[in-house]
Order: structure tokens, then C-alpha cells, then sequence
């Protein structure tokens, strides 16, 4: 799969729902083949609304060493040494030279509270959630709820009572986006997936001469992403059901729920750009 006639391949993932189940966040029948993309030096790239913390310990768990996307674009997370990062300001932490560009969460949590009451909306963000609330809405331990909560660049929330559309509306007039992931909306300034993909693709084309960009996703906040790769997949929600997203010709629809979508559609990718392999 190195031979120079074929394209290098990157492949940004979303995780819940798309790699990983809804409720068990596993990868299930995708685990072989993201072995097989491994030995194949082809990056499986986590883009996702999930924090570092999270991500880390799932990059552990499945032994993946690739760079990764948190927080809906909020920051990119590249292993040291890996990648010529000159012209992009880095801070190091631990094992990653990382590369900010959402806002802090603190003042998305203050537009927020400020668009809520505007618009009479009771929202309850992550921050005021208990622990217990938190295990509960998302079926996460205890360990891994806390890493959930870690927010630095994007708010999750959950609309409690109120016309989402005009809590968007007042968001967007406070210069920030609401977007919706598989459980939460959330709100974010400066970021998206599709930003955080477009640098970090830019990144590998330093160092890679033919790259080919693949996306997979299955929720609302996977559009950016979807418009900023040249070949688009879309899980199902649910069996038979694909959630509902603005027509891109290059984005296609893909049989099969979180996991099992996912590898219906990167195992026909690999047949197709790797004929022979």
C-alpha cells in the first residue's frame, strides 16, 4: 500500500456513532481494521466533540498513534516529532505540540448563559451537571465522565425548555455557532471540524506528495468536516435512517449503524484506491 502510484491516505473519524457505538463506545467489528490501516501507515485521525482527556485514553485503549482533533475542531493534537509544524503557533504539553484555535470555554459558557436568558431558553451546560448527571445522560463511568467534562474549547448543553432556533440566532449574533453532536448542542467560537482538518491536512501535504482526504461522520456537527475532504461517508443514526444534512456531491450514504458503517465504508475505500491489495 506505500507503493508511490497510490495516494496517501488520511482518514478523519468521528467517534460516537460513527467509530464507536451510541451506548457502548466501542469500535466493535472496526478494530481489525484499524490494525490493518496502522501496519498500513495510513493515519486514522479521531476528529471528534470529545475532549483530550478522552481521546488520549480511547488512543491507548486501541493503540492508535496519529495526531487527533478535539472538541469540534477547538484544538489539534499532534504527537511530537511527527509533523513539520513551523508557522503555526504549538504549545507543548506532555507528548503533544498542540495547535489552539477555539476559544476558551468560559467565555462560550458566558455567551451562552447570556443567549439563554435573552431568549427566555433554560439550557443546562456541562458545567452544571453533577457527575452523576453526566453518567446518566451518557451512559459513561464515572472515570470517563470526568474526562467528558474536561472542557476547554467547546460547551456541550442540553436544551431544557425554549426555541432552539432562536437560542442560535442569539448565539450567532454573539459572533459564535451552535452546532448539535449525537447527544448535545454546543456552542463554539472560531472552530469547527472542517477548519481543524483543513490545517492538519495541510500539514501532511509538507511532508506527502499525493494525499487523499476521507471523512466519516454521522451527525450535524460532521458537516464541516464532510465539506472539507474530497471523499464523504454517512453512517446511519439508526437502521435504515441517516440524519438529515444539506446535499454535497461528494458526500455518500453508507449502510450500516456507527461501527458497522464505518468499516463498510473504509473497507470498500481500500478496495477501491488499493485494488490489489
Amino acid at each position: 500500500m506505500n507503493d508511490s502510484q497510490f495516494p496517501s491516505l488520511l482518514i478523519f473519524t468521528d467517534l460516537d456513532g460513527t467509530l464507536l457505538s451510541e451506548t457502548g463506545y466501542d469500535p466493535g467489528p472496526a478494530r481489525p481494521l484499524l490494525q490493518r490501516c496502522r501496519q498500513a501507515s495510513i493515519p486514522v485521525i479521531f476528529c471528534s466533540s470529545k475532549t483530550a482527556a478522552e481521546i488520549i485514553a480511547l488512543k491507548q485503549t486501541l493503540d492508535n498513534p496519529d495526531p487527533f482533533i478535539c472538541e469540534n475542531g477547538g484544538a489539534i493534537y499532534i504527537p511530537k516529532g511527527t509533523l513539520p509544524l513551523s508557522g503555526h503557533p504549538i504549545r507543548d504539553e506532555g507528548e503533544f505540540e498542540i495547535i489552539e484555535i477555539g476559544q476558551p470555554v468560559s467565555r462560550l459558557r458566558e455567551i451562552l448563559k447570556k443567549a439563554a436568558a435573552e431568549t427566555g431558553t433554560i439550557v443546562k451546560g456541562v458545567e452544571d451537571l453533577t457527575l452523576q448527571e453526566m453518567c446518566h445522560l451518557t451512559g459513561l463511568t464515572p472515570a470517563a465522565a470526568e474526562r467528558a467534562m474536561k472542557r476547554c474549547y467547546d460547551e456541550p448543553f442540553i436544551l431544557v425548555k425554549g426555541d432552539p432556533g432562536r437560542l442560535r440566532a442569539a448565539i450567532e449574533r454573539r459572533g459564535c455557532t451552535m452546532t448539535r453532536g449525537g447527544r448535545f448542542f454546543h456552542i463554539l467560537q472560531g472552530c469547527d471540524k472542517g477548519h481543524a482538518v483543513q490545517i492538519l491536512t495541510d500539514i501532511y501535504r509538507k511532508q506527502r506528495d499525493r494525499v487523499l482526504t476521507i471523512g466519516l461522520g454521522d451527525a450535524p456537527n460532521d458537516e464541516p468536516l464532510f465539506q472539507a475532504v474530497d471523499r464523504a461517508f454517512l453512517v446511519q443514526k439508526t437502521p435504515g435512517h441517516w440524519v438529515d444534512l444539506p446535499s454535497l456531491p461528494h458526500l455518500e450514504k453508507i449502510e450500516g449503524v456507527g461501527p458497522e458503517g464505518w468499516v463498510h465504508a473504509v473497507s470498500r475505500l481500500l478496495a477501491s484506491v488499493f485494488p490489489a491489495s
